[in-house]
């Protein structure tokens, strides 16, 4: 059981890791197309719409990592 639960924190630490990486990368390209927008309001709405999504999947990654951590602990509860 306890390489099962190192095996699933190893895979949740490189997901996560990647999740961050690439939520980084999308908020900083949406506040570029935001900042070059030049006044346009099509080019401001995509900016804004890929952060908010950007930081909207952090989100949802940083919650998954809270509901694995209550998970491993109503299992090691159960033993």
């Amino acid at each position: 059981m306890d390489a099962i639960n190192q095996l699933f924190i190893n895979l949740l630490n490189i997901g996560m890791g990647a999740a961050v990486a690439v939520a980084a990368f999308f908020l900083m390209w949406g506040a570029f197309v935001y900042m070059s927008a030049a006044g346009s309001p099509h080019q401001m709405e995509r900016g804004k719409s890929a952060m908010f999504n950007a930081l909207a999947g952090l989100a949802i990654v940083l919650s998954a990592r809270v509901i694995v951590g209550m998970i491993q602990a109503a299992l090691a509860g159960a033993h």
